[in-house]
């Protein structure tokens, strides 16, 4: 079940009494990280050799370097105890064959200072993708040791859109940390109506996991849904009240229903569109 699902159906409710446009709680953008960094003070000499790719896919304990959502990579940062050295940033996805990755984007080179580097840059990413660097140049802070840990490595630099094969060095943990921003984007699917009942079903596809909610005035209340996965929720639209009183007298009315998507992590969104409903006489009795 998804975390949170009392507090995000609460804020459900006050961005649908908004009833609008885009809905931020803030005017920071929300956002996750994902990666770690050393602690304390890192390592002058990282246990990694340089000239190489490496990529973090799983860790024994802590934040994964791996993307559970879809969004957009604004930043990242590693803490270095020199400098010297130049990192680029790399977005991995993985391939058929279990020991083959492929560079979806990169970063451009980065020359690295001592302390804390944060770096900006704009890398889409997709659920499941994975974040590691090319590291080149003296040594450097780069990782540090983790007992269990085994970080993937290939020799060389792959370009983006190229694959390689990478094998594991054991008890090493990556010095990388990425700030990654949910897309929270969602289109409207198929919507049906029903004329002898006069409603209508609506389906909505949202790029992410999330909680959904769906709203408007003179509609029959429905609950939020959690989606787990990014995919279609589907709510039935209904009338209520003088709405539906309305619409036996006139048989067909505009309805403005807004939705509200909240992805795991990220900003809310809210689109309103208006559903044109129609119910039929019902046939005169015999």
């Amino acid at each position: 079940m998804i975390r949170g699902n009392r507090h995000h159906a609460r804020i459900a409710a006050l961005c649908i009494c908004a009833a609008g446009a885009l809905i931020a709680t803030s005017s920071a953008t929300a956002a996750v990280t994902i990666g770690q960094l050393a602690p304390g003070t890192p390592d002058a000499n990282c246990p990694l050799s340089t000239g190489r790719d490496y990529l973090q896919p799983s860790v024994t304990g802590g934040t994964l370097y791996v993307a559970r959502e879809a969004g957009t990579i604004t930043s990242w940062t590693t803490n270095s105890s020199g400098a010297g050295a130049t990192y680029v940033l790399k977005v991995y996805r993985r391939t058929s064959d279990p020991d083959s990755f492929q560079v979806i984007a990169q970063s451009q080179p980065q020359h690295i200072s001592a302390g804390i580097n944060t770096l900006p840059v704009n890398l889409a990413v997709k659920s499941g993708d994975m974040i590691g660097y090319h590291v080149s140049g003296p040594a450097n802070s780069c990782a540090f040791t983790q007992l269990f840990d085994n970080v993937l490595f290939r020799n060389g630099d792959l370009a983006d859109g190229a694959s390689g094969t990478f094998a594991p060095q054991n008890d090493v943990r990556l010095n990388l940390l990425a700030v990654l921003v949910p897309d929270n984007s969602f289109t409207f699917g198929t919507i049906t109506r029903d004329r002898r009942r006069g409603t209508a079903t609506v389906s909505v596809n949202t790029s992410n996991p999330g909680l959904v909610a769906i709203a408007g005035k003179g509609m029959k209340k429905r609950p939020s849904k959690n989606l787990a996965v990014a995919g279609p929720a589907t709510f039935s639209v209904a009338t209520v009240g003088k709405t539906k009183h309305k619409l036996e007298r006139k048989r067909r009315i505009a309805l403005p229903v807004s939705v509200t998507f909240f992805p795991i992590g990220g900003d809310p969104t809210t689109q309103t569109i208006t559903l044109r409903l129609r119910r039929t006489r019902p046939p005169a009795p015999v």
